[in-house]
């Protein structure tokens, strides 16, 4: 099983160079499931569509994050919020509002079956300094979370490794999958993760995506990160 996540930055120019790029990176990366934060949709132009008709993946938009943007010249209504791509049906999906602050509203987790596993696609609040509200996202997740139903985390976590967020996820059970190889994934840090919980995993190697840019065009401001999964039951 191969999973990626990816911070898709919003509709940054230039949007449709980078759209092109991010279409061409996600398909090598061959993933069965990709997990997209910032998926832009306004004007006529959405990422997470745009991605999953060119590779061919069924696509579960959760349109967050509201307000008009520059968007081909004008400004037009607009949502940036998160997507869950996949080769095979989603089952069953919810929508968890997050605790929030007046200047990071709309926060959300994006909750998905498919086959025997729980994806979990989340981007919590991008605030300098706000540990204490992203591990109160983190801790709300946690309690709507069933216990012992193999559970895989994705997403842009706005924190650090030893950030209270990350430190309560792993607290919780929960597996860095890339913590023997990190990589930076915005700048200079590591803030994009994919975590499991009661995985069955008996090898994984992970890799980034889009680290390099294409003819002088970075597909994101973020890298992805892809695992390739070895399950027993594979």
């Amino acid at each position: 099983m191969r999973v990626l996540t990816w911070n898709t930055w919003k509709n940054s120019p230039p949007y449709e160079e980078r759209l092109a790029v991010m279409t061409a990176q996600a398909g090598t990366a061959d993933a069965d499931v990709i997990l997209l934060q910032e998926a832009f949709v306004g004007g006529g132009s959405d990422t997470a569509a745009h991605i999953g008709r060119e590779l061919g993946f069924s696509v579960m938009p959760a349109p967050a994050r509201s307000k008009k943007r520059a968007h081909g010249g004008a400004m037009l209504d607009s949502t940036n919020g998160l997507a869950i791509l996949a080769r095979q049906p989603v089952e069953t999906q919810r929508v968890l509002d997050l605790p929030t602050h007046p200047d990071d509203p709309n926060r959300i987790a994006q909750i998905a079956r498919i086959g025997a596993l729980t994806f979990v696609n989340l981007h919590l609040s991008h605030l300098d300094g706000a540990h204490a509200l992203r591990r109160g996202q983190a801790v709300h997740l946690l309690d709507r979370l069933a216990g012992g139903i193999p559970t895989m985390i994705g997403g842009d976590l706005n924190a650090d490794p030893e950030d209270p967020a990350v430190r309560v996820l792993l607290e919780a059970g929960f597996h860095d999958l890339a913590a023997a190889t990190p990589f930076a994934t915005a700048g200079a840090r590591r803030i994009d993760f994919l975590l499991c919980r009661d995985l069955p995993v008996t090898a994984v190697e992970v890799s980034a995506v889009g680290d390099r840019p294409v003819d002088g065009v970075c597909g994101s401001d973020h890298v992805g990160v892809l695992a390739a999964l070895t399950l027993t039951q594979e």
